[in-house]
């Protein structure tokens, strides 16, 4: 059994013997029955990709028949490159190519030659030579078919009205039919689905060399000396530029035989140079933005003319008589496209898509092949492209060794993960609402780093979190909480946006920390981000993941991208031992994960279409009889903190329990071995040494003086804090020195719970109301600027709005905006426009003080103007679908604002809370009688 690098208390499941080098002849299975839990099943695993199964049958046949009608290039090539040995610094003697590469390079061979000739073998010189085995043409000769029923055909082509070509297929897992895009006739477009970290660079550069001496040596061949290599982002392109700059890769690894070093010649033009290409061997490398021929979406036509012709070309290439890089491209007879990350070009919409489509129209016979290469080549319905022909998961890149094992981590006495939505989770709690998995994530890591240390090399710990926010407190928590052991320049913290693209402002320390994050003079432990970093940050040295943010099997990042930035191996350690991946998260996260590992090939079944388009809500004219005056009042609420001194510890309330302090706090977590979910190990997260008592204290005061924004009070708190955990805290006066009590106290969650109790009674004590004043009091709703709504589309239109459009965000608002609209007393009212972010399109709010005592900003849901007998009076209503913590003080804070505005303007008005369950019960048409009832 190889030995792993870190100890576990079983060995990990593995198949006896496996060799990544030779074809798998047997897979690793869960089995409850096997004393292990796991047992060796014969056969490769299988795939349930369309066409893998069949193509992998030809290829296995042909390869055993010593490749059989091949070409004498493909023979010598593969010969040479997994018949010979090599010797290669840094490597295994002998070097070996992984069977996984080999099947890839031997299917793309097999297709062209073999597959592709027979399919044309009836036809005349010329006519074959004009056919190409393109998707539709593939999916009828090698796809693996099923019935739903009878009447229910499992493949059916379609074109639609503008000329695309469409599959529609059904899929056995979901029962159900899906539509995919198919590539233009004779076009030879096919997807290679390879694990991550299981070598796509060296099987692209195999692509190269194979279809470089094809297009020399082999009569009439329809390949190409001629390369472009896309990227989909700048950090992939420069992870590609090391390999492919200077030709390094060529030369480094035995590529090319040694009678054919000579007859190569390829000129390399990389992104941003003007080199003018040669008639043939060339190799272009650029990220695709770098050949988008139309205008960019900040672009906008300055006249008629560029409206008509498009984009003018940049100045300094127009000045200089440069060509672009796709003007160049265009230029010549033939191409290969080689995409790296292929899963960008799903969608023939998309700019990428294009300007290659473009590329193969404007060759004379086309592109002579596109090659998808990617770990996940999905379309956006999660369904694999139709024309992948190779099929390498992760689960088999695992059971070769040749990339980290998987290990799923969960709490062994507790099987609650934590919460895919968290009740009322905020920046400003989020610590306190992950605090353990924080505590054991960072546990975790600190046991790799001890192990790792005294191999040369350090692990990373990567936490993903759900948004931006989130990312930065979480960054911060770290470095700030001092038993972790973090310096502030030791954890980094990157932004990105809703694709999982690093935002502008993030790039350059991005590409920067891609760069060195594995050299052994780094100093970053920790990365924290929101999306787990999509391609080019296959970050060797992680080696535990956290995942802290909803996910579900629709989303755009799936589970091996998700855990595809840390499974690379890292080249410091030595092939015999194995290295682990360990996942904690969200119950989502890893039980997609544990099913995605067993069960890839499944797709989804509808069509994706593109969000509707925001809709623009404003005042209109028209309705101005219906508009509403509502006073824009200033903050009231401030601070006066020389009122710290006056905080009793005796007058304070306990928050904990105090029967289990008795003894020491543990918790284990358990290892799985994610493919056959085998525990491996059980580990304390309550081991190692305590923290002294005062350590602990500091520790929650610091906690404390950051929630109750108390900068310099240390001195102060600190004597407070220590009487109140000595003597209130758990309802009765304890003894700080034990080690029962400090393991209680070197809780994360135990911590930011009594920091925050105290911050909020600080807050209370400290916090002074002023006089209204009035920012504008004589605001009315048709002074709001015009404001964008993505939510809940199609809107309403009502009748007594003085909007075009009703704002809300689910169903139970437009429920309650049609019972305004028609409700006998209501005269007018109006949605206030509350984003999910909190934030107004009109500009009223009211400030209120925190659960946490921070002052914040609240903006209710509803104004609305009733008629009565005695007059008009106005409500601010909140509709709730659920009441979360802070809802009571949100409530109170709203009803003084109201009293203040009713002394102050002599108007009259209210405030009301309408609960959904209330509301679904009521039948009452008027507001005057829902707001009794409620």
């Amino acid at each position: 059994m190889a030995k792993s690098v870190i100890s576990y208390d079983k060995d990990l499941p593995e198949i006896p013997g496996r060799q990544p080098w030779e074809k798998p002849t047997q897979h690793l299975v869960k089995d409850q029955n096997a004393p292990t839990g796991w047992a060796v099943a014969d056969g490769r695993r299988p795939s349930k990709l369309l066409l893998v199964p069949k193509i992998r049958e030809q290829v296995d046949t042909w390869r055993e028949s010593g490749y059989e009608r091949a070409s004498d290039v493909t023979r010598r090539l593969f010969e040479y490159w997994f018949e010979e040995d090599h010797e290669v610094p840094g490597f295994g003697v002998p070097f070996r190519y992984y069977f996984c590469q080999r099947e890839a390079i031997e299917t793309l061979a097999w297709l062209v030659e073999i597959a592709g000739q027979r399919d044309a073998q009836e036809r005349d010189a010329q006519e074959r030579d004009a056919q190409k085995l393109d998707a539709q043409k593939l999916i009828q000769a090698y796809a693996t078919t099923f019935e739903k029923d009878l009447f229910t055909k499992n493949i059916t082509f379609q074109t639609t009205m503008d000329g695309q070509r469409q599959l529609r297929r059904y899929v056995p897992e979901l029962n159900a039919e899906g539509v995919q895009d198919l590539p233009p006739e004779n076009l030879r477009r096919f997807a290679f689905k390879m694990a991550t970290g299981s070598g796509k660079t060296w099987v692209m550069a195999m692509a190269v060399v194979w279809s470089y001496f094809h297009k020399k040596k082999v009569p009439r061949s329809d390949l190409s000396t001629n390369f472009l290599i896309v990227a989909p982002n700048v950090i992939v392109y420069q992870r590609l530029e090391k390999d492919f700059a200077a030709n390094r890769i060529f030369y480094e690894l035995p590529l090319i035989p040694p009678e054919w070093r000579g007859a190569f010649s390829q000129k390399v033009i990389l992104r941003g140079e003007a080199t003018e290409p040669d008639p043939s061997g060339n190799l272009f490398l650029t990220n695709i933005q770098q050949l988008y021929e139309w205008r960019d979406e900040e672009w906008t036509p300055a006249n008629a003319i560029e409206a008509l012709l498009g984009k003018k070309p940049a100045q300094d290439l127009a000045a200089s008589g440069q060509r672009s890089m796709l003007e160049r491209v265009k230029s010549l007879k033939d191409l290969v496209v080689i995409n790296d990350e292929a899963h960008h070009v799903h969608d023939d919409d998309l700019a990428w898509n294009q300007s290659l489509l473009a590329i193969h129209r404007a060759l004379p016979n086309g592109l002579a092949l596109w090659l998808d290469f990617s770990a996940t080549p999905k379309d956006q319905n999660g369904m694999y492209f139709p024309w992948t022909v190779c099929d390498y998961p992760l689960a088999q890149a695992v059971e070769d060794r040749i990339v980290k094992a998987p290990l799923i981590v969960t709490k062994e006495d507790d099987p609650k993960q934590p919460k895919d939505d968290p009740d009322g989770v905020t920046a400003d709690n989020i610590a306190e609402k992950y605090g353990y998995w924080l505590r054991a994530a960072v546990q975790r890591w600190k046991e790799h780093y001890e192990v790792y240390r005294k191999l040369g090399t350090r692990p990373v710990l990567f936490i993903m979190a759900e948004k931006n926010v989130y990312a930065d407190a979480i960054g911060e928590y770290l470095w700030k909480t001092k038993e972790f052991g973090f310096k502030e320049s030791e954890v980094l913290v990157i932004h990105t946006d809703s694709t999982g693209e690093i935002t502008k402002k993030d790039l350059e320390k991005a590409r920067e920390a891609a760069r060195d994050i594995d050299k052994a003079e780094s100093k970053i432990k920790a990365i924290v981000s929101v999306m787990m970093l999509r391609e080019g940050w296959d970050v060797r040295n992680v080696t535990v993941v956290l995942g802290l943010r909803p996910f579900t099997a629709k989303a755009e990042i799936l589970p091996e991208q998700v855990i595809g930035r840390g499974l690379r191996l890292m080249t410091q350690v030595s092939p015999d031992r194995t290295q682990t991946l360990e996942v904690l998260g969200t119950r989502n996260l890893l039980n997609v994960l544990r099913s995605q590992l067993e069960a890839e090939g499944v797709g989804v079944a509808s069509t994706k279409t593109d969000p509707p388009p925001p809709v623009i809500i404003a005042p209109l004219q028209e309705r101005l009889k219906y508009d509403i005056a509502i006073p824009i009042t200033k903050p009231s609420l401030v601070h006066d903190i020389r009122k710290l001194s006056e905080l009793k510890v005796e007058a304070l309330d306990a928050i904990y329990e105090q029967e289990d302090l008795a003894e020491p706090f543990r918790v284990k977590l358990k290892l799985e071995f994610a493919t056959t979910e085998t525990e491996v190990h059980q580990a304390d997260i309550a081991a190692g040494e305590l923290p002294p008592a005062q350590e602990l204290l500091a520790s929650i005061t610091n906690k404390a003086i950051d929630r109750a924004k108390l900068p310099n009070r240390f001195a102060e708190l600190y004597p407070a804090v220590r009487g109140y955990v000595a003597t209130r805290c758990f309802g009765k006066t304890v003894n700080l020195d034990t080690d029962a009590l400090r393991s209680h106290l070197s809780r994360l969650e135990l911590q930011e719970g009594i920091a925050k109790y105290l911050a909020r009674k600080i807050a209370e004590l400290t916090v002074e109301r002023r006089a209204v004043e009035f920012d504008k009091a004589d605001f009315k709703l048709s002074e709001t600027k015009p404001f964008s709504w993505r939510r809940n589309l199609p809107l309403l239109e009502a009748k007594k709005t003085v909007f075009n459009y009703v704002a809300t965000y689910n169903g139970f608002e437009r429920s309650f905006a049609k019972f305004l609209d028609k409700a006998n007393d209501v005269d007018r009212f109006a949605s206030l426009g509350t984003t999910e972010q909190g934030e107004s399109g009109t500009q009223f709010r009211v400030d209120y003080l925190k659960p946490s005592g921070a002052i914040g900003f609240y903006h209710p849901d509803w104004v609305v103007v009733q008629k009565t007998e005695a007059g008009e009076v106005n409500w601010i209503i909140e509709t709730k679908g659920r009441v979360w913590e802070g809802t009571a003080t949100k409530d109170e804070a709203l009803k003084t604002w109201c009293e203040r505005i009713n002394t102050a303007t002599g108007a009259v008005w209210r405030y009301a809370r309408i609960n959904q369950a209330e509301f679904d019960r009521s039948a009452a048409e008027a507001l005057d009688d829902l707001v009794s009832a409620s």
